[in-house]
């Protein structure tokens, strides 16, 4: 088991580096842009004014 140890360490960074690309690719694609600016502004809107009970 001891002898696999770096292959083990290798293939987990080959994994996690693999899985940041896919997290950068879900993110910057362009279809999501329209998303992320609408959600860039929440702080910026009005709140509405809520009923009280």
């Amino acid at each position: 088991m001891t002898s696999q140890l770096p292959l083990i360490r290798t293939l987990w960074v080959v994994w996690f580096f693999v899985l940041f690309l896919g997290m950068l690719w879900f993110v910057l694609r362009p279809s999501r842009k329209q998303h992320f600016e609408s959600q860039a502004d929440i702080p910026l809107r009005d709140d509405v004014a809520r009923p009280s009970r």
